[in-house]
């Protein structure tokens, strides 16, 4: 009996190691990502923008837009960005090619929302804790599906017709969540936040390889 190339072709699992060079760049926009919510929390809780930004925030001219967007709109606006070139460096590493003007696009939507989901997560966290949690992995994992059907170049929102994506998906987005969680519970336990950023990234880039 034959079978099609496509069926016969095995699937990479979700720990399956990619090789040294994309594992670095695994660690690369992992670095990338981190560096975002760092800075993204510090002035969500009121740090200095020139503290926090360094000597960016003024050669950039950047306090006219802190000041007309409020802080919290700002450090969304700082996190969005570091979260667009993160996705930006995961798509060319997944295909081979960067990013067509569709697919900037599709990445600047997404990037933005996550930003957003950040955001309300942060804000809901002191009102209700089980609310933000519910919420903050739900909307993850919405924002993976879309991240993952860019990166595969499929329809925007169409949901996964297979079980080991639909099951990837829900563990990295809990790996991220967990970290997350973990970082701002534990006064900043930086390093638990590192090991799920890590981990999410690193099985992201496995199940975007899961046909």
């Amino acid at each position: 009996m034959l079978t099609s190339p496509e069926v016969s072709k095995k699937q990479p699992g979700l720990l399956h190691f990619p090789g040294l060079g994309h594992f670095l760049v695994v660690v690369i926009f992992t670095g990338i990502e981190i560096v975002g919510l760092i800075e993204w929390l510090a002035l969500s809780r009121g740090g200095n923008p020139t503290t926090v930004l360094g000597q960016s925030y003024p050669i950039l001219q950047i306090g006219a837009i802190s000041s007309r967007v409020g802080m919290t709109g700002f450090a969304a606006i700082v996190l969005a960005v570091f979260l667009l070139v993160e996705h930006i460096i995961t798509q060319v590493d997944a295909t081979g090619r960067f990013a067509s003007g569709k697919q900037l696009v599709e990445i600047l939507t997404f990037s933005s929302l996550e930003s957003v989901i950040w955001v309300v997560w942060l804000v809901l966290i002191p009102v209700n804790g089980i609310l933000a949690f519910i919420f903050f992995l739900v909307a993850l994992f919405v924002e993976h599906h879309i991240a993952d059907n860019v990166k595969k170049g499929l329809s925007f929102f169409k949901l996964s017709s297979t079980r080991p994506v639909f099951i990837g998906l829900l563990v990295l987005t809990i790996s991220e969540v967990v970290g997350a969680v973990v970082w701002i519970a534990a006064q900043n336990l930086l390093a638990v936040l590192v090991a799920g950023s890590l981990i999410e990234h690193y099985i992201a880039r496995n199940v975007g390889l899961i046909k």
